[in-house]
């Protein structure tokens, strides 16, 4: 590894990742970062847009298969993938003051990953649709554990470029400007594109132009974060042992209380996920007279009131601490799945309308869970074991990603018993309980010194 690492930033200006001997203050060219990087993360939410997993990936397998287990597939990929290496990457990354090379590596992964899945769709003929959807969600799972590759790296780079003070505001306005693209994208391109009357893009070429897009996106925003300075602080100089990297978990969930009740609100959230790639699918069942299409309308009613909620976010986060967003979030987990389950009992005609308050209320606790859920753990994380917090917690919620699988492999094998407004209740259930998870959280922010 220790070759491999001198080839790889032999490779890359000095300038990018700074000269080896230096020692920077905390917090150095905050503003050029800052900026940097609010561009980089505006041109990843774009990215991630075109693809949308609970709404444009999921709706582009269930056209293409029929098959609700692969729904709940879709759900499941992006989380797992970007989970599943972060315990091994904090390890071989945790005692090197520059985390930019391993950035590099995770984002050429994913840009690669993404450009082939884009052919691949574009190539493979709609007659192998299982052939296809079998590459595109291998595809997609090496796009989201490259992902997971660059994002220990990309945390700790912003968490040393940006101050506690200034993380729920650049968490927002990220957020906010990113999402206000997503309604661009959703409302005016994904619905044209997905509307074969109107575009005349054929299925599935209308998902490989999306898919391209996405892959555009992510190189230009790969691109974009070399510029950002990063700063070399003090760092542990040895690398532990595979075997005593993995025991500084357990030995962290035990003397850390503000780390194990965070670890166990998310894992309750996750359970709240159960039902989410089935949303959109449910509403094509249902809602009369509704196409493919509605997902772009879905993806932008999110994108919307996500962006309008960013102003709330952002000043309850700097009045009143990151615990706040978290429990405000919480308080809202519950009522997308109440909504898709009282759908039928209004009439028809109010239905359609009535189904994007899912989606509405989804886009706002989507972006309160970003803000609140990436400050909170740059906060109580100790600056030289960063990334060893975040990655030991991201790996443990690991199992915890295939929530939406196990959904939708219910929903296919146990069909006569089980129905979605099943998977809905137990989201509901599982929204209640996070709520009052999150009212043990505190109020905790570790500076660099502690």
């Amino acid at each position: 590894s220790v070759g491999w690492n001198s080839c790889l930033m032999s490779s890359i200006s000095k300038e990018t990742f700074g000269t080896p001997n230096r020692k920077d203050k905390p917090y150095q060219h905050q503003k050029h970062n800052f900026r940097v990087a609010l561009v980089q993360g505006v041109l990843i939410r774009i990215s991630l847009a075109f693809a949308e997993p609970t709404t444009i990936l999921s709706v582009f397998i269930k056209q293409l298969t029929q098959n609700d287990l692969l729904v709940g597939l879709t759900g499941s990929v992006m989380t797992a993938g970007w989970m599943l290496p972060q315990l091994l990457i904090s390890n071989l990354i945790e005692h090197h003051p520059r985390k930019m090379p391993y950035y590099v590596v995770g984002m050429t992964c994913r840009v690669l990953a993404w450009s082939l899945i884009c052919g691949a769709t574009f190539l493979i003929s709609v007659d192998q649709s299982s052939f296809l959807a079998g590459i595109a969600l291998t595809l997609y799972f090496l796009s989201s554990s490259s992902m997971g590759i660059s994002t220990l790296p990309y945390m700790d780079i912003i968490s040393k470029s940006i101050p506690p003070d200034r993380r729920a505001r650049f968490f927002s306005w990220r957020q906010l400007l990113g999402r206000f693209f997503e309604f661009l994208i959703g409302y005016f391109l994904v619905s044209y594109v997905l509307d074969s009357k109107r575009s005349g893009i054929m299925f599935p070429h209308n998902y490989a132009f999306l898919f391209g897009c996405t892959t555009v996106s992510a190189l230009f925003a790969f691109l974009v974060f070399l510029r950002i300075r990063e700063p070399i602080l003090p760092v542990r100089t040895d690398q532990l042992s595979l075997i005593d990297h993995l025991r500084q978990g357990p030995q962290i969930i035990k003397t850390d209380p503000h780390y194990r009740r965070f670890l166990m609100f998310r894992i309750c959230g996750h359970f709240v996920g159960i039902s989410t790639p089935f949303y959109a699918t449910h509403a094509l069942d249902i809602l009369p007279d509704v196409s493919p299409s509605i997902a772009g309308h879905f993806l932008a009613t999110a994108a919307f009131t996500g962006v309008i909620s960013n102003f709330f976010w952002r000043y309850l986060g700097e009045r009143f601490g990151t615990r706040s967003i978290l429990i405000v979030t919480a308080g809202l987990f519950w009522m997308p799945p109440l909504v898709a389950i009282t759908t039928l009992l209004l009439p028809s005609k109010l239905q359609t309308g009535y189904y994007f308050l899912v989606y509405a209320i989804s886009g706002i606790s989507t972006n309160g869970v970003m803000v609140g859920f990436m400050t909170y753990a740059l906060n109580i994380a100790p600056s030289q074991n960063r990334p060893t917090y975040i990655g030991f917690m991201n790996t443990l919620l690991f199992p915890f990603t295939f929530v939406p699988l196990i959904g939708g492999a219910t929903l296919k094998f146990f069909g006569d018993w089980v129905n979605i407004n099943h998977l809905f209740g137990l989201s509901f259930i599982s929204g209640i309980i996070s709520f009052f998870m999150s009212l043990r959280l505190e109020e905790i922010i570790r500076g660099e010194d502690d």
